[in-house]
C-alpha cells in the first residue's frame, strides 16, 4: 500500500471518530435533522459519481471490482472517484465541526 493512501485512510478514520466522539451527547433530534442536512450538503458538494461510489462502497459494503462492474466504468475509475470524495467528505465534516465548536463555545 502507498504510504499517501495509507495516509488518507488514517485521516478518514481519525476525522469520522472525531465526527462521532463529537455527536456522542447529543439527542435523537438533533442528530435525524444533522444526518438530513449533512446528506443534503453531501449532495450539494460530491459530484453524482462520486456520491453514488462512495455510498456503494461505504453503505453497501462493495469492493472496488464489484461497483466497476456495477457501473461500467474501470477499477482505477473507481479508485479517483472514491479518493476525490473522500477528500471533500473530509472537508465538510471538519467544516461541520469547526461550526459545531464555534456554536458551543
Amino acid at each position: 500500500m502507498k504510504t499517501g493512501k495509507l495516509s488518507e485512510q488514517v485521516a478518514d478514520h481519525a476525522a469520522y471518530e472525531q465526527y462521532l466522539a463529537e455527536l456522542g451527547g447529543d439527542d435523537s433530534a438533533f442528530r435525524a435533522k444533522f444526518r438530513e442536512a449533512f446528506f443534503h450538503a453531501l449532495q450539494e458538494q460530491l459530484t453524482a459519481r462520486q456520491y453514488e461510489v462512495l455510498w456503494m462502497s461505504e453503505v453497501e459494503g462493495l469492493s472496488g471490482k464489484e461497483i466497476s462492474y456495477r457501473l461500467g466504468i474501470s477499477q482505477s475509475a473507481v479508485s479517483r472517484h472514491l479518493t476525490r470524495g473522500k477528500k471533500r467528505l473530509r472537508v465538510l465534516l471538519a467544516y461541520n465541526l469547526e461550526l459545531r465548536n464555534n456554536a458551543f463555545a
